[in-house]
């Protein structure tokens, strides 16, 4: 009887810890994230009576952490649930080094952003990542890796332009309007070449009466392998590289006359001989001249070199805060399929104003530089050289000239009056401009600059497109998961979506075995083993979702069931010890 007695007092016990468990299942069946628990019972034996070895039940808790519930949508951007594996890992408090892991993932930004467990004190852990969504942690494997989400701390947005890209059509008929010199070389039998004269202005000085235009002019030579030569009133005697132009900085008051004249060298001619009322300009030879050779005669004031054809553009880009600024550009025939592209220090978007200052690849400070851009007979683009810029040479003497990269692309290189971040030659941040293919006949391509006929009695350059990298300065509107890679991405006003955090997916060897805490959220102990930190969907991870919830997985009808039972097992229980008193009482009466 004493047996009897046990057991059943054991079931009443066992009976009510299940009912308990049913109450804890039916109160969070809308709790996001919560797991049914079950109740397992095992039996227990005694060997008080020989034959009777009845000893009872005792019941224990069942947790199963990861069986997954409906993943419903919301219209939270900050809820995110889990498919398949592993949990959430939040800290105990913001910046707290208790960590804690769960399977609810509604998530709230507190007043400074951070992103935290509604209802708890229990924030959301992640990895900060880079503009390209990379792990800047140099442990990612390590929980320690992890900091507090906090969407507040990219509020707002700007990205620097690290590359230009330009698709236009320069007229080739423009290239006719080209000042022409024609010679003779020396070969058997002999050919008639041509130096060809072009220029393009670069700026102009208002401040002075009568007003001054300054220009580059570039003298090339129809033959590639041939030099130029120049000389000036000084008697200096400057030499262009072969298959490059000769570069003349003029400057010419508005009634024609030249002020000033910079050579090469960076040498400056102002002085007028008496009764002179302008500078002469140089006199050009090409370099295969020989004894017997002709050469038409040489312009000598501005008015003789005509109107050859030039026109203007800008390339706009944002700096390191997110403004913009301006580059002009101005385009001049040179004659010869041969273009001279000028770029001048940056400016604000109406061109008023001097935003910077271009440096050259000598880090000169410098107001322009100039790029040969050469096409082939089809209009492919065949080459594009930076030339010299007649700064001072580099501390190892290489020649001060317009920065390009190891593939000739030019790159636009300054710094800027509002503080921003320097886009200097040699750094990340310079600015890379993309014109296109270059090569030879049958390699150069149309992809970015081309030279074609336009067949219009006025030629003018046709830009095609333009694009580039940089962002300019925006407000955070909102986050989002993006469910491929569990990375936060954040969206601004500006359009740019910038990737900020990426949440791991943490799986153990066995989830069942972390021990349980109060509003959601579970601990690592012996019986769970030692975490993982996994990108969502790799190595066996859930992917996240954004906007979702995962719902609790508990079956109500399922724990009405289990209640009934428990009820009225508990019933058979307490009918149990009321046999066992009456068999006591007539047992007593007995031996009274």
């Amino acid at each position: 009887m004493n047996a009897a007695m046990n057991s059943a007092v054991s079931a009443l016990q066992a009976q009510q810890s299940a009912l308990s468990t049913v109450s804890d299942n039916l109160a969070n069946s809308q709790t996001s994230g919560y797991k049914a628990v079950t109740t397992q019972f095992n039996s227990l034996l005694t060997e008080e009576a020989p034959g009777n070895p009845a000893g009872g039940v005792t019941a224990t808790a069942r947790q199963n952490i990861l069986a997954q519930g409906l993943v419903q949508q919301t219209t939270t951007t900050t809820d995110m649930a889990i498919t398949g594996n592993g949990m959430f890992a939040v800290s105990s408090g913001l910046g707290g080094s208790n960590d804690l892991y769960t399977r609810n993932g509604a998530f709230d930004s507190d007043s400074k952003g951070n992103l935290v467990l509604s209802g708890t004190n229990n924030y959301l852990l992640g990895w900060p990542t880079d503009a390209k969504g990379n792990v800047q942690a140099t442990n990612p494997d390590n929980v320690g890796s992890l900091t507090n989400v906090n969407i507040n701390k990219y509020n707002n947005s700007a990205t620097a332009t690290t590359l230009y890209s330009l698709q236009a059509n320069l007229p080739a008929e423009a290239q006719s309007q080209a000042t022409t010199l024609t010679y003779t070389n020396a070969a058997t039998p002999p050919v008639q070449e041509n130096l060809s004269i072009g220029y393009s202005e670069i700026s102009k000085n208002t401040a002075v009466s009568p007003n001054t235009t300054t220009y580059l002019m570039g003298v090339t030579t129809s033959n590639p392998t041939a030099t130029v030569t120049g000389t000036d009133l000084l008697g200096t005697t400057d030499v262009s590289t072969a298959g490059q132009p000769l570069l003349y900085k003029v400057t010419v008051d508005s009634s024609g006359n030249v002020t000033q004249i910079v050579d090469p060298s960076g040498t400056t001619s102002t002085s007028l001989a008496a009764g002179v009322s302008s500078l002469t300009l140089p006199t050009f030879l090409p370099s295969d001249i020989v004894s017997g050779g002709t050469l038409s005669a040489n312009p000598t004031t501005w008015a003789s070199l005509g109107t050859p054809f030039s026109q203007n553009s800008s390339m706009s880009v944002f700096d390191s805060l997110g403004v913009q600024q301006t580059f002009p550009v101005s385009w001049a025939a040179e004659g010869n399929n041969q273009w001279l592209m000028t770029v001048s220090s940056p400016t604000d978007a109406a061109g008023a104003n001097t935003t910077g200052q271009l440096y050259d690849t000598a880090g000169n400070p410098v107001s322009s530089y100039s790029y040969n851009v050469s096409f082939n007979t089809d209009g492919t683009l065949e080459s594009v050289t930076g030339l010299p810029t007649g700064g001072a040479p580099s501390a190892s003497g290489t020649v001060a000239a317009a920065p390009t990269t190891p593939n000739n692309e030019p790159i636009l290189s300054s710094t800027f009056l509002d503080g921003a971040q320097s886009a200097l030659y040699g750094t990340s941040q310079a600015i890379v401009v993309n014109l296109g293919t270059a090569g030879t006949l049958g390699v150069g391509q149309t992809n970015g600059l081309s030279q074609y006929d336009t067949g219009q009695s006025t030629p003018a350059l046709s830009v095609k497109a333009t694009s580039q990298n940089g962002v300019e300065y925006g407000q955070l509107t909102g986050v989002a998961i993006n469910a491929a890679n569990g990375t936060l991405v954040a969206t601004y006003n500006n359009g740019q979506q910038v990737p900020i955090y990426k949440i791991p997916v943490v799986t153990f060897p066995n989830e069942n075995g972390l021990a349980p805490l109060n509003q959601g959220v579970y601990q690592q102990s012996t019986l769970s083993g030692t975490y993982t930190l996994n990108a969502a969907g790799t190595n066996g991870a859930g992917t996240i979702t954004g906007e979702a919830l995962e719902s609790s997985n508990v079956n109500t009808s399922t724990e009405f069931s289990n209640m009934i039972t428990a009820q009225q097992a508990y019933s058979a229980a307490s009918q149990v010890i009321g046999t066992d008193k009456q068999m006591w009482t007539s047992l007593i009466q007995v031996v009274q």
